[in-house]
C-alpha cells in the first residue's frame, strides 16, 4: 500500500526542509505538503480549513504513516518578540497561542483518527 507523510506549514524554512527531506529520503511514496498556499490549504486563523484539509487528506490514496507539524508563530510585520514583561501584548499572545497551540491540537483532533491503527505511525 503507498506510504504517505504529510508536512503542515510546508512551505515555511523548517516545513520546506523536512519537504525536501523527506522527498529526497524516499521512506514515503508520496509526501504531501499543506499550507496556507497549498490546495487545500491549512490556514490556523481559519480552524475549519483543517478539517476540509483532513476530509481531503482523508480521500487520498495510501495510508498516512508520518505527519510533521512545521507550523510556528514567534513574529511578524506587526508583532516583534517581547523582550521584556513591558512588551507583552495580549494580542499578539493570542494569535502565538492560536498558531503554536490551539491550530496543532485542531490537527491532532482531525488528523490522528486518519493513521492506520496497526504499524508504525508517527505524529510529530
Amino acid at each position: 500500500m503507498t506510504q504517505l507523510a504529510v508536512v503542515i506549514g510546508g512551505q515555511g524554512g523548517i516545513g520546506a526542509a523536512l519537504v525536501d527531506a523527506l522527498e529526497q529520503q524516499g521512506h514515503a511514496d508520496r509526501v504531501i505538503n499543506l499550507s496556507r498556499q497549498s490546495e487545500p490549504p491549512i490556514d490556523f486563523t481559519d480552524l475549519a480549513s483543517v478539517e476540509r484539509a483532513a476530509s481531503w487528506l482523508a480521500a487520498q490514496p495510501g495510508e498516512i504513516r508520518l505527519v510533521i507539524d512545521a507550523t510556528g508563530f514567534l513574529h511578524d510585520g506587526h508583532f516583534t518578540p517581547e523582550r521584556s514583561l513591558r512588551d507583552l501584548n495580549a494580542e499578539h499572545m493570542g494569535k502565538a497561542f492560536l498558531i503554536n497551540a490551539i491550530g496543532p491540537a485542531i490537527v491532532m483532533q482531525h488528523i490522528l483518527p486518519l493513521l492506520p491503527r496497526d504499524g508504525r505511525a508517527v505524529f510529530a
